[in-house]
């Protein structure tokens, strides 16, 4: 197959490539027959693979990709009669399978480099290879990824951008530099880096990104070598993929960044939301205990309490550093119960307090809050009215009922409750909460002093 099918095809790749393969080509039109035919679509992958193969990739990074590909590929032009192998086509092709494979969303960027470096070595049957970075104002090209020349080199000068350096030529004048001879070139121009290296031919792409120049793919040999359509053609496409991945990298990084500041700034809001749950709190118990009127008193510390569920479910939340929809059931009012000792001082008043909570009942976040704030409800009448002057205990238990939905029961073994509690408006409210999530409260009777309440609700 000639070199000027390898820049048709390439033109061809470029124009089809959203194509399913079968209808970019017919083999029974083929000139060259089957031979020609296999020929011909390796060498669209090969060559057309960039095209087709990120496009779920951004903006920024798919104009990376083709302004590389363009830069690379304007001036290319074959030799009259050059010829291309079928075994250079298909080492071309599984050097470049291997990289985008390794080029995953996740990757880091020396990988990223590193990689690119390895399959345009290898893809050439080079000894060596490297990304070079512009550093500072420009005026410097840096080793960053390098394949065959050891992990000493990263962070090396490669030299200036400057004409005299191949590399520096390339970024200069925006398209490929093929030097057939480094030698040749005033050696006191050179970059150090390629005489240590022992380099003779050295070929160089540039890398373009929305920015500007992010730098160089350089492939270098130590003997003279030839370096065809077919070779520049696979180049142009690793320069290119490679120029999309540095884009979607640093793209991923300046979102990874803004996200994390986002969440420095939730953060620091949850602590003080948290605060001032605290406060609003204290406030409440200083303003009901300086009212002298037994009304206002209870009105206050009904308050306090629904700002206590509330504080207590935001705290849990917060602890879990989770923002889903559902929360565990169980946990929270686990959570909450720890709570309630400093809250309601029950360790002071001999007051103990036993849990016994099934886990893995889901409920939204609603429902979280109005079973909290009745459970607390609950929990503050039995403090009050259970026990007085004498120590007791206090139990909250969570099961699932037999025919489905789930009970939460609380208890206490103290002196019992009076038939005229049982209109208390705290309790109305609560029935009133339960109701609006489609739960119920009943008061259950036991064979020893003390009183139960039970909280079902459905699924």
């Amino acid at each position: 197959m000639s070199a000027h099918d390898i820049v048709r095809a390439l033109t061809t790749a470029q124009r089809r490539s959203r194509l399913p393969l079968h209808q970019q080509h017919d083999p029974h039109a083929a000139s060259g027959g089957i031979h020609d035919y296999v020929n011909r679509v390796h060498l669209c992958k090969v060559l057309g693979c960039i095209i087709g193969l990120t496009n779920d990739g951004t903006h920024m990074a798919h104009y990376a990709r083709k302004a590389t590909l363009a830069a690379s590929i304007d001036e290319l032009r074959p030799a009259p009669g050059e010829t291309a192998a079928l075994t250079d086509v298909l080492r071309h092709w599984r050097a470049f399978a291997r990289m985008t494979e390794a080029l995953q969303d996740d990757a880091p960027l020396a990988t990223i480099l590193d990689e690119a470096a390895k399959c345009a070595a290898l893809g050439c049957n080079a000894p060596m290879s490297k990304v070079l970075e512009v550093e500072g104002d420009g005026d410097t090209l840096v080793v960053r990824g390098q394949y065959g020349m050891g992990a000493d080199v990263i962070g090396r000068s490669a030299g200036a951008v400057q004409a005299w350096n191949p590399a520096g030529e390339a970024l200069t004048n925006a398209k490929p530099v093929v030097e057939p001879d480094v030698r040749l070139r005033p050696q006191d121009k050179v970059p150090a880096i390629l005489i240590e290296h022992q380099v003779v031919t050295s070929v160089n792409l540039p890398l373009i990104n929305r920015s500007g120049a992010y730098g160089i793919l350089e492939v270098d040999f130590r003997e003279p070598t030839h370096i065809g359509a077919l070779e520049m053609s696979f180049l142009a496409s690793v320069a290119s993929a490679l120029s999309e991945s540095i884009e979607k990298y640093r793209t991923r990084s300046m979102l990874t960044a803004d996200r994390d500041a986002k969440v420095d700034l939730l953060r620091e809001q949850q602590h003080r939301i948290r605060n001032n749950f605290q406060l609003i709190v204290a406030m409440l118990q200083r303003n009901g205990a300086l009212a002298k009127d037994p009304h206002v008193r209870d009105s206050f510390k009904q308050v306090e309490r629904r700002v206590f569920a509330m504080a207590s479910l935001y705290n849990h939340l917060l602890g879990l550093g989770d923002h889903g929809e559902l929360v565990d059931l169980g946990r929270y009012l686990a959570s909450m119960a720890d709570s309630f000792h400093d809250f309601y001082g029950l360790r002071e008043s001999g007051i103990t307090l036993e849990i016994n909570l099934v886990s893995g009942i889901s409920v939204t976040l609603d429902t979280c809050t109005a079973i909290g704030t009745v459970v607390n409800e609950l929990v503050a009448n039995a403090v009050e009215h259970a026990f007085v002057g004498t120590s007791g205990q206090l139990t909250i238990s969570l099961t699932r009922n037999p025919s489905g939905g789930y009970t939460i029961c609380v208890a206490d073994n103290g002196r019992g409750l009076l038939p005229s509690a049982l209109e208390h408006i705290g309790l109305r409210t609560s029935r009133r909460i339960l109701s609006s999530i489609g739960g119920q409260l009943h008061h259950r009777s036991q064979p020893t002093p003390g009183t139960a309440w039970d909280l079902t609700l459905p699924e």
